[in-house]
């Protein structure tokens, strides 16, 4: 039941996406005619359906992520269905800013959230690659050498991250938000499917 449940899962997360990409589809084709007001929100009910599905999606991802109630998910799986919902999240994220009517103030608004999404993947993704060399040790109680180690990753990472919202802002402050908004989801992508092909390659034990 519970791989049927993420199966499920998967397949509304690859419909929310493709409702995402005809809410962008839509509202560009809108943009190239004359429409009628009343055909302005068609993008906006459109986005409201892949809304929706996320709401599913991210339910269905929590019970699969944090319960076994009904059976034994393989760890790929996971990470394979919460990838997908990360995609989806941030990309209803920043569609909402192309819809119209939204602020010049409220797609920044927007894209800041998104960046700080992003940002916190970072942390993600340091920590997966070097989470076992900043940690060795803790396991024999030498505690001062871990944090030393963490002292310096943390400064590192700071300037990283720092380094990623400057590079984002200027990209914002540069370029319209649509294009801002394509290059922080071309990051965001490319930052996670580098996690899940690292961590997919890794030996690991798993539970019955």
């Amino acid at each position: 039941m519970m791989v049927r449940l993420t199966t499920i899962g998967n397949f509304l997360s690859g419909i929310g996406l493709t409702l995402l990409g005809v809410t962008i589809g839509v509202k560009a084709l809108l943009d190239a005619l004359s429409p009628a007001p009343e055909q302005l929100v068609y993008p906006f009910y459109v986005w409201i359906g892949a809304l929706g599905v996320l709401a599913v999606v991210l339910l269905i991802s929590i019970i699969t992520t944090f319960t076994e109630v009904t059976g034994f998910v393989h760890p790929d799986d996971k990470m394979m269905s919460n990838m997908l919902v990360y995609m989806m999240s941030i990309g209803t994220l920043l569609t909402f800013g192309l819809l119209e009517g939204t602020t010049v103030t409220v797609q920044g608004y927007l894209f800041d959230m998104g960046t700080m999404i992003v940002i916190a993947y970072i942390f993600l993704f340091v920590f997966v690659f070097f989470g076992g060399k900043i940690s060795a040790g803790a396991e024999t109680g030498q505690t001062k050498e871990m944090t030393s180690r963490f002292m310096i990753v943390s400064l590192i990472l700071g300037v990283i991250m720092a380094g990623v919202y400057l590079a984002t802002s200027i990209i914002r402050d540069n370029l319209s938000y649509g294009w801002a908004a394509a290059a922080l989801f071309g990051i965001a992508v490319l930052l996670v499917v580098c996690i899940v092909i690292f961590l997919g390659r890794r030996y690991e034990p798993i539970g019955e």
